[in-house]
């Protein structure tokens, strides 16, 4: 019963976290969603008592291994950005072809799930090559057009548990308008390697 009752509430909270992100979709026009916030740490708290399994789950679904920042009172929902082309991607194909193409995007804060804050841009790619990645050593170069600050960052999140690449990074890019290029290698198994010829693109952060 205990366990019965603790699920509904964490369903409750789960959807009313869901519906207020929602409603704050546009990040141009986001307000502060304290309840939304306040969501969020209920449902951690439920899972704390049920167990430190249950609250493990939970800091996986929010995507992270801590909890939301306390300056993060602006939650909402935003779409990735693409870079201007596919990146062409040597060393490796579909159907036997010698080459395929990498997808690439910024996605940019104030974002609830991946958590993303206001005046960052997570940057993220997608190789059409099937296969699970090994290693990689995919980058990022930008620079933030307002105010000339920038930098070279490697993609390496990895997946939890299994500890594979994610090919995706979480950036301090400030506000503005963001010019950034994608290149670097990407390693399958079966000494598959990948070079990812450099896009560009322009994001706003």
């Amino acid at each position: 019963m205990f366990r019965s009752t603790l699920f509904r509430r964490a369903t409750m909270v789960l959807a009313s976290a869901a519906v207020a992100g929602m409603l704050s979709a546009a990040p141009a026009s986001a307000q502060p969603l304290p309840d939304a916030a306040r969501g969020i740490g209920e449902l951690q708290t439920l899972a704390a008592e049920m167990s430190p399994v249950a609250s493990n789950a939970v800091n996986q679904l929010l995507g992270a291994s801590v909890f939301v920042p306390k300056d993060v009172l602006e939650l909402g929902l935003t779409t990735p950005q693409d870079f201007m082309y596919p990146s062409p991607t040597l060393g490796c194909g579909v159907a036997d072809e010698p080459a395929t193409v990498t997808l690439a995007s910024a996605q940019a804060g104030p974002n609830l799930f991946p958590p993303i804050t206001a005046g960052q841009l997570r940057f993220q790619a997608i190789p059409a090559y099937v296969a699970i990645p090994q290693s990689s050593d995919l980058s990022v170069a930008w620079i933030n057009l307002n105010t000339f600050q920038g930098g070279i960052v490697k993609l390496d999140d990895r997946l939890p548990i299994i500890n594979t690449p994610l090919l995706s990074k979480i950036v301090d890019t400030g506000a503005g308008t963001v010019l950034g290029t994608m290149f670097g290698t990407v390693s399958y198994p079966g000494n598959v390697n990948c070079t990812v010829v450099p896009t560009v693109g322009t994001f706003t952060s």
